[in-house]
């Protein structure tokens, strides 16, 4: 492509010296003027383009008179006025024409025989009709034809089927033609684009040849059921959109090896028994179509890892036999809708993490009492903890989920452990009976909120859980300190609460739960003892002092920082109880004898008499002691304190030596 930009009568000379020329193509460029005057003198010339210029004006009787021509291509001008069989009489070498998207008339009388046979012909936009050209049926070598929006009307003749089976491309799309499709039609073996879009064809579809790629009938009358078994096996474009087609979708569609679009819409398809959607991991892009919300038999709809952007379509609240619904991995925006918690209550998987959702968690979320995983995470969500995370039915009762009178179908699958998370092959139906398999990796029974942007604390009401397998709020905002109601969650085998703002100990009740096998609480605030009894004695040291990283105030094992004045103070805690009882004790002693002495005589004499004794035998002990002191006064004395390792109680201990 050049931008030449010069008018005709310019380059009149240099055409006329060229009378020799046998192939001149100015194509796509910004040419103006009249072809008049000059094109006549390219006696020579066989293949001719002037396509895509800006040529104006009528084409001249003389280019008949170009007998050498085998190409010829004068589209996407603004010529104008009328064509007849004169300018066409003496091209019999003619192979290719092209007159499209010009303002041209061809007015050929019925009868008229053509001194050539073409291959390819394009009269796109030109005004032929009313009537059907009579003059194609000489043309038994044609491959190509193009006469969409050319103002053809009314019933195609019969002979257009059967005359040439050369025919690769054939275009009658933007006319008003009429009738039905013959059956025929599956008998033009060479058939690869088929477009007849925009007509007003009626009845059915009959059998298509097996060479179709492309099939084009939008916007006609068509009705009934699709042929029930399509030949063309490598067909990629099938539009059969805005007629009015009925019946089942055939099955065959998703044998299709080749196909890359199928447009159905604005039919009467019934699709009562289609429940599984499974695109994902492709290149899809845009919005997710309104249409899927009329197909109320969908149990599992997963579009993850596209490119799928906009809003969730309320469309899909129609959907309200949606066992699993996965939409992870797109550029899906907006507020997460209500309408997913008030209609969706077969619901038992809920993906929509790695998107771009905004605003609060719905309350509404908590009525889907079927809901075993629940992962929201990878989005830029704000505000608090739902409340009502609590009431999560399938999470608080065992999977035989029977509750509020209703039984919720469950998933039946087995587990393949692969890495950190298992990976689930679940085989799932509306009715229990019949559904799809998938692969995913996650856990059952498992809530994931984390890398968003929640805050406040998190809410007692989630120790309602007691099936919750999996329980990840890792990489938000949020405050407080970790719950002791945590410590119900007596299924709990991953706990995730790393990177948030969470302050002061970790429960000593975190320790009871005896299925943990994952513990994440690094990045935080926490502060105190490391519980290291039950369940967390179990944990492999080099791994798990990760699991507490990023917490400068904790210390005992895992981490290597001792906790001496934790222990100190705990000591004196010990010993403050120690004391008081103690002293409680020997207040009631003392009370008891005094008791006694004031109400008994003969325990008043017994006890004096006692004490006389005793201080009798001290006072005669102290002068054996200081007796012998006097005795041994050459004699040295070493004295030793030797005190109790796990005692504050010291004694002292004589060793005599000779002098």
């Amino acid at each position: 492509m050049n931008h030449l930009s010069k008018d005709a009568p310019g380059a009149e000379n240099l055409f006329r010296c060229l009378k020799q020329l046998r192939f001149l193509d100015v194509s796509t460029n910004n040419l103006t003027g009249s072809i008049s005057g000059w094109l006549e003198d390219l006696s020579s010339v066989s293949h001719l383009d002037i396509s895509k210029n800006l040529f104006s004006e009528k084409v001249p009787e003389s280019i008949g008179k170009l007998s050498n021509l085998s190409y010829l291509d004068l589209s996407s001008n603004a010529l104008e006025g009328e064509l007849s069989e004169i300018h066409f009489d003496h091209l019999s070498g003619l192979d290719f024409l092209s007159l499209g998207s010009n303002n041209l008339k061809i007015v050929i009388v019925p009868k008229w025989m053509p001194p050539f046979q073409l291959r390819g012909l394009s009269l796109h936009a030109c005004k032929i009709g009313p009537h059907f050209p009579t003059w194609l049926r000489s043309q038994s070598k044609i491959e190509m034809i193009d006469l969409g929006s050319s103002e053809i009307m009314g019933k195609l003749p019969n002979w257009l089927w059967n005359f040439s089976s050369s025919v690769t491309s054939f275009d009658l799309s933007n006319n008003k033609i009429i009738g039905r499709l013959p059956i025929s039609l599956r008998h033009m073996n060479t058939l690869k684009v088929f477009n007849m879009r925009s007509n007003q064809l009626a009845g059915g579809i009959p059998d298509l040849p097996a060479s179709v790629q492309v099939l084009d009938l939008s916007t006609n009358k068509l009705s009934g059921p699709l042929p029930q078994d399509l030949e063309a096996k490598e067909i990629y474009d099938l539009l059969l959109p805005d007629n009015f087609l009925s019946g089942r979708i055939p099955t065959y569609l998703c044998r299709m090896a080749f196909m890359e679009v199928i447009i159905l819409s604005n039919n009467y398809f019934s699709v009562s028994r289609l429940h599984t959607i499974d695109f994902s991991r492709n290149n899809l892009h845009g919005e997710i179509p309104s249409t899927l919300g009329s197909i109320t038999s969908l149990a599992i709809l997963t579009l993850r890892e596209n490119n799928l952007s906009g809003n969730l379509p309320i469309s899909l609240q129609s959907c309200n036999a949606l066992s699993l619904l996965d939409l992870s991995r797109n550029n899906l925006f907006g507020v997460l809708p209500t309408w997913i918690g008030d209609s969706q209550q077969s619901l038992i998987y809920l993906s929509l993490s790695s998107n771009r959702f905004s605003g609060e968690i719905p309350w509404q979320l908590s009525q889907l009492h079927a809901l075993q995983i629940l992962d929201l995470s990878g989005n830029n969500l704000s505000g608090p903890l739902p409340l009502s995370l609590g009431n999560l039915t399938a999470m608080r009762l065992h999977n035989d989920l029977q509750a509020n009178g209703g039984t919720y179908s469950i998933f039946k699958f087995t587990t393949i452990y692969d890495g950190s998370l298992p990976q689930v092959s679940m085989y799932i139906g509306a009715d229990g009976s019949a559904g799809g398999i998938l692969l995913l990796t996650f856990a059952f029974n498992s809530i994931d909120l984390s890398n968003n942007h929640l805050t406040g604390e998190i809410p007692k009401e989630i120790g309602a859980l007691s099936f919750l397998l999996n329980l990840n709020l890792s990489g938000n905002h949020i405050d407080g300190s970790i719950l002791e109601e945590i410590g119900n969650l007596g299924s709990l085998e991953a706990l995730d609460l790393s990177w948030n703002d969470l302050s002061g100990p970790i429960p000593s009740r975190l320790t009871n739960l005896t299925s943990l096998a994952f513990l994440n609480l690094s990045y935080n605030d926490l502060s105190g003892v490391i519980p290291s009894l039950v369940q967390f004695a179990t944990f492999d040291e080099t791994f798990y002092e990760t699991s507490y990283l990023g917490n400068p105030n904790l210390c005992g094992p895992p981490l290597h920082k001792r906790c001496l004045q934790h222990m100190i103070k705990h000591q004196h805690k010990i010993d403050m109880e120690t004391y008081l009882c103690a002293i409680a004790g020997f207040a009631y002693g003392l009370f008891v004898v005094s008791a006694i002495l004031l109400l008994s005589s003969t325990a008043r004499k017994a006890y004096f008499q006692f004490t006389d004794s005793m201080l009798d035998e001290f006072r005669t002990a102290v002068a054996i002691k200081l007796n012998r002191i006097k005795v041994g006064r050459g004699q040295s004395m070493e004295n030793r304190l030797v005190c109790s390792q796990n005692s504050i109680t010291c004694y002292e201990l004589e060793f005599r030596s000779p002098a």
